[in-house]
C-alpha cells in the first residue's frame, strides 16, 4: 500500500480501550463511594466513641450481623475505620495498575495478531518500557515517553503498596529522582486534575481519597494516549482483514452477501476502532481480503 495513502487509514483506538477504561472507571466509582461512605460513617463513629467509648460493637450495632466479627470497643472504631479506608484506597490503586499492565500485554498480543512482528524480539522486564520500544519500532519514531514513565512510576507504587514497604525501594527511589520532577512538569498542564499528586513525594505520603482520584485520572489518560499510539500503527487493510476473518469464523457467515459483509465490517470498524466513513476504501480493503482468501 502507498505510504501516503496508508497514513490516512490508521485507526483511532483499539477494541481493548473501552473494556479496560470501563474497568478503571468502575474502580474509580468504588473509590468515590468508599470516600463518601467513610466521611459519613467517620462522623457517626466519632460520636459513638465519645458517647459510649467502652461499649463493644455488638452492643452498639445490635442488628448488624458483622458486629461480632469486629468485636471492638466503640473508642477503637474510628481508627479501625481509617485503616479500612487506607486499605481500600491502596487496593483500588493496586487493582487499577494491574488492569493497565494487563492492557499493555493484551494490546501487544492484539497488534501481533494484526501485523506480524519483524526484527529481533523486544523483551523488557518493565511492561511499559517493552511497549514503548515496540511502538517506537512500529511508528519509526519515539513516542511521548512521559506517558510510559508515568505508568512505570505507578508500577513501582503498586509494588510499594503490595509489598507493604515502609519506604520506597532503592529502585523506586532512583526512579523518583530521575523522573519525579519531569513528570510533575509534564502533568502541570491544567488539563488533567491531579488532585494534589506530586510524583516526588507521593510514595512517602499517606494515600487519601483525593490522591487516589488523581492517580485514577492519570491512569485513564495514560491508557487513552497509549492506546491511540498503538491504534495509529494499524492500517485499515490490517484491521479489515482481521474483522473479515473473525466474521467468517461463524459458519452462518461464510456465505454472507457482499453488502451484508460490508455493513458488518463498517459497523465493527466504527465501534471497535473508531474508524468512520471512507466507504469506498473499506469496500476495496474487503475485496482484497476476499480475493486473497480465494487464492
Amino acid at each position: 500500500m502507498d505510504p501516503v495513502t496508508d497514513a490516512t487509514n490508521k485507526m483511532r483506538k483499539t477494541p481493548l480501550a473501552a473494556r479496560f477504561t470501563k474497568q478503571l472507571i468502575r474502580v474509580n466509582d468504588q473509590i468515590c463511594f468508599a470516600a463518601l461512605q467513610q466521611w459519613d460513617s467517620a462522623n457517626r463513629l466519632e460520636t459513638l466513641a465519645k458517647d459510649r467509648p467502652k461499649a463493644f460493637s455488638t452492643e452498639v450495632f445490635e442488628d448488624n450481623p458483622y458486629a461480632k466479627s469486629i468485636y471492638r470497643r466503640a473508642m477503637d472504631l474510628p481508627e479501625l475505620s481509617r485503616d479500612a479506608q487506607a486499605m481500600a484506597l491502596q487496593t483500588g490503586v493496586v487493582a487499577s495498575v494491574e488492569y493497565v499492565l494487563a492492557y499493555m500485554q493484551d494490546v501487544q498480543d492484539l497488534r501481533e495478531v494484526l501485523v506480524g512482528e519483524t526484527g529481533e524480539p523486544i523483551h523488557e522486564d518493565a511492561k511499559e518500557e517493552q511497549l514503548r520500544q515496540k511502538i517506537e519500532r512500529w511508528r519509526g519514531k519515539p513516542p511521548t515517553s512521559n506517558y510510559f514513565r508515568t505508568l512505570g512510576y505507578f508500577r513501582h507504587l503498586r509494588n510499594h503498596y503490595a509489598h507493604v514497604n515502609e519506604k520506597p525501594t532503592q529502585a523506586f527511589q532512583t526512579y523518583i529522582r530521575s523522573y519525579g520532577t519531569p513528570l510533575n512538569t509534564f502533568w502541570d498542564n491544567s488539563v488533567t486534575d491531579l488532585h494534589g499528586v506530586d510524583f516526588k513525594s507521593l510514595a512517602m505520603t499517606d494515600l487519601t481519597p483525593e490522591l487516589a482520584f488523581g492517580i485514577m485520572n492519570l491512569l485513564r489518560v495514560c491508557l487513552r494516549h497509549v492506546d491511540d499510539m498503538v491504534a495509529d500503527t494499524v492500517s485499515l487493510a490490517d484491521t479489515v482483514r482481521c474483522i473479515v476473518m473473525q466474521i467468517r469464523l461463524e459458519p452462518r457467515n461464510r456465505e454472507l452477501p457482499r453488502a451484508r459483509l460490508v455493513s458488518k465490517v463498517t459497523a465493527r470498524l466504527k465501534m471497535d476502532w473508531g474508524r468512520e466513513g471512507d466507504a469506498i476504501q473499506i469496500e476495496k480493503a474487503i475485496e482484497t481480503v476476499l480475493a486473497d482468501l480465494k487464492t
